[in-house]
């Protein structure tokens, strides 16, 4: 978060709760979640920070562990906007393994 704050104008952004702030939110939101699988199993995706273009990459296999996760992520603007009651750590579940996990 500290990043989109430094930005210029990213307080009032945030504040305003802007689409541009939504959708870094909703990016960080899916860099946690693949951050999060990979310490329960190493092998499930790959997380790649390009300094030739200063991007992050993420790689996973298409019928793994984390494409299934990513799947079910429901971005923010689709709800109307965040909630700011709403807890973050594991909303959806998703990193309990469940019956046919890999």
């Amino acid at each position: 978060m500290r990043f989109f704050l430094n930005r210029k104008n990213g307080s009032k952004l945030y504040f305003e709760r802007s689409d541009e702030f939504v959708e870094y939110y909703d990016i960080c939101r899916v860099y946690n979640l693949v951050s999060d699988i990979m310490l329960q199993d190493s092998e499930a995706a790959i997380l790649y920070w390009d300094e030739d273009i200063e991007a992050v990459s993420i790689a996973f296999p298409s019928a793994g562990k984390a494409a299934r996760a990513i799947g079910k992520i429901k971005p923010h603007y689709i709800e109307g906007g965040l909630d700011d009651t709403e807890e973050d750590d594991d909303p959806w579940g998703l990193l309990i393994d469940q019956p046919g996990d890999e």
